[in-house]
């Protein structure tokens, strides 16, 4: 396990598999949608705060951590940049990113409310190619990596020709469909299939 002390950028990539892409009622993206997160909203915590009267919903996605500074100059070197693997929670105010949606305004504040970005400490040095998401026991998300529309080294690669990456920039790099509203109480799990798995609670 590599273990992350501290978090720079938080990159978020959105409709990037295209079961949740339909499943909110939106088109295939053609490049990787990018969005940001502030790196104040991370949770290491087993302990997931949903606001009174906001309608939280959880969106599970493998989150890659970036190992060097700098930016890929090829789709071939995008990997390089690449130190670890885990899995998160993007945590979204889904009714406030449609009001957002609606008027053309950016997404940030739906985003990057307190806790919101959810994700374990402990990074793999190899990404297992499923993933999932338990609710009180049951499954509501399942992904897989063949599924993602765009890889790792596609987003890597396109963040490369905006910024500079920063040894410490993790990446969420999409949900699948199965997106849906916590509850106050609800007990969560959510890793890699056969691999590892992280429990919380929604207090």
């Amino acid at each position: 396990m590599i273990e992350i002390k501290k978090i720079e950028n938080i990159y978020c990539v959105g409709r990037n598999f295209e079961g949740h892409a339909k499943e909110l009622g939106n088109k295939v993206p053609a490049a990787p949608l990018i969005f940001q997160k502030s790196n104040s909203t991370i949770n290491f915590t087993n302990k997931i705060e949903v606001p009174k009267n906001k309608t939280i919903e959880h969106e599970l996605e493998v989150v890659v951590l970036i190992g060097k500074n700098g930016s890929a100059k090829t789709h071939k070197e995008a990997r390089s940049f690449i130190s670890g693997f885990s899995v998160g929670l993007d945590l979204t105010d889904r009714e406030l990113q449609g009001d957002l949606k609606k008027k053309g305004l950016p997404w940030f504040a739906a985003k990057s409310f307190k806790g919101s970005a959810v994700l374990d400490k402990n990074f793999k040095p190899e990404c297992p190619k499923e993933f999932y998401l338990n609710v009180n026991h049951k499954l509501k998300q399942k992904g897989s990596l063949k599924d993602m529309i765009f890889s790792f080294e596609d987003i890597i690669f396109h963040i490369s020709k905006i910024v500079d990456f920063k040894k410490g920039d993790i990446i969420f790099t999409g949900t699948p469909e199965g997106v849906g509203t916590l509850e106050r109480g609800d007990q969560i799990e959510m890793g890699f299939t056969s691999h590892y798995t992280k429990k919380l609670f929604v207090v």
